[in-house]
């Protein structure tokens, strides 16, 4: 298996520098070779991948969020999806071309495991770049769902957790020996998240500061508090922090308010 998880974004690139070879105009075969790659780029996680399919300066413009750009918007968002464990499936409806540029239209679904938890429709702008590969430059899209009803204030949350409706949440602040590193711990198959999750948390979000790149820190929420502080103090845990280069003078646990 884990030799096949090592093949797959060789495939993946490989389909990539097969749609860019000199492609015939006006030929949509293209964008759809493009999109399986992209999709495939998604689902095993492979962010370095899927970032070289938009260009530089791309506007990435996801529901009920900011317009970001390029590189560092495509992590933000797809990175997220990967590291909640979000997969995805696209159908494209119609694709239209025109010399250098081309829109598809599509729909998508979001699923967590083997649950559709979301579904929605995009428009893709893609252009040829300066290197004569085709590139999204615009990326929007939304859900078929309708919008989240109002946050609930704050002690109205409090009941439902009581009540077992949700989980409390934990945050860990600590800096560390190289940033790279311990982000790269949270990234692929075999990431910290997986042990996390088997070790009472429901999902885990990464955070850096923009000021101290080594400065970093995690939102956890928690379905199992014993099982989850056992973790952190145990030899295992204690092994992780030190692999990824956690300064351990460095870390503060705080529990959410009540």
């Amino acid at each position: 298996m884990k030799r096949l998880l090592a093949i797959i974004p060789l495939g993946i690139a490989l389909i990539i520098a097969s749609c860019n070879q000199s492609p015939p105009p006006g030929n949509p075969k293209i964008l759809e070779q493009m999109s399986i790659a992209w999709e495939e780029a998604l689902n095993t996680k492979d962010l370095e991948t899927l970032t070289l399919i938009y260009e530089s300066d791309a506007r990435i413009m996801p529901p009920n969020g900011k317009m970001m750009r390029g590189a560092e918007g495509v992590r933000e968002t797809f990175g997220a999806m990967m590291d909640a464990g979000l997969t995805g499936k696209t159908t494209i409806v119609e694709i239209s071309m025109s010399g250098g540029l081309a829109h598809k239209i599509g729909a998508y679904e979001i699923m967590d495991g083997d649950t559709v938890i979301d579904t929605g429709k995009f428009i893709e702008t893609w252009q040829t770049s300066e290197d004569g590969k085709w590139r999204i430059s615009n990326d929007i899209w939304n859900s078929d769902n309708p919008p989240a009803p109002p946050e609930r204030p704050m002690h109205a949350k409090h009941h439902q957790q009581g009540k077992g409706m949700g989980h409390p949440h934990v945050m860990i602040l600590h800096e560390v020996e190289d940033a790279e590193r311990w982000l790269a711990a949270w990234r692929g198959e075999d990431s910290r998240h997986q042990m996390f999750q088997d070790n009472g948390a429901a999902h885990v979000h990464t955070f850096q500061s923009g000021d101290n790149p080594n400065l970093t820190g995690l939102v956890i929420a928690v379905k199992d508090m014993a099982t989850f502080h056992n973790m952190l103090s145990s030899d295992e845990g204690q092994a992780a922090a030190a692999e990824d280069g956690v300064i351990a003078d460095s870390m503060k646990v705080l529990m959410e308010a009540k």
